[in-house]
């Protein structure tokens, strides 16, 4: 103790307001990080149901009606581009390891993929031809993987 009754620099309170900080610090890290993944998948729904709607009218294919080849392989590749936007976002506003946040964004996506293919092949009703579930399966993780990796390095 100093002759004013406060404790010397660098004992206790200074270390305990560090470790606050630091711990509010880590706080706003984790909460970046789970902003970061929630917004590639808003982006991600988002763009899926929006240019999937956009899709149908363009092609004028009506629920139930079977999707021509034209279709299917325009509907795979704007799938394509729409992952790899959301693997490319949830990159940018990571806070650090932007791969690990789209990778991440990617075994949700895994795990929604399966959930719907396992509710297609419940119901008995395929839509169009049977690889195009599993190659949608195959897309959407690979584009959100590729898109975490464009994102540029912070210097």
């Amino acid at each position: 103790m100093t002759q004013s009754g406060s404790p010397p620099r660098g004992s206790r309170p200074d270390l305990d307001e560090a470790v606050e900080t630091w711990s509010r610090m880590n706080d706003a890290s984790i909460l970046r990080s789970v902003a970061a993944v929630i917004l590639g998948f808003v982006v991600l729904t988002l763009g899926s149901v929006l240019t999937g709607r956009l899709l149908l009218s363009l092609f004028g294919v009506d629920p139930g009606m079977a999707p021509g080849a034209a279709f299917i392989f325009t509907s795979l590749g704007v799938r394509l581009a729409v992952t790899v936007l959301a693997g490319f976002l949830a990159a940018l506003a990571a806070p650090r390891a932007p791969r690990l946040h789209a990778g991440v964004l990617a075994a949700i996506l895994v795990f929604f993929s399966l959930a719907s293919l396992a509710g297609l092949s419940a119901s008995g009703d395929p839509y169009g031809p049977a690889w195009y579930p599993i190659a949608m399966l195959v897309i959407g993780p690979a584009g959100v993987l590729i898109g975490g990796s464009l994102r540029p390095r912070r210097r």
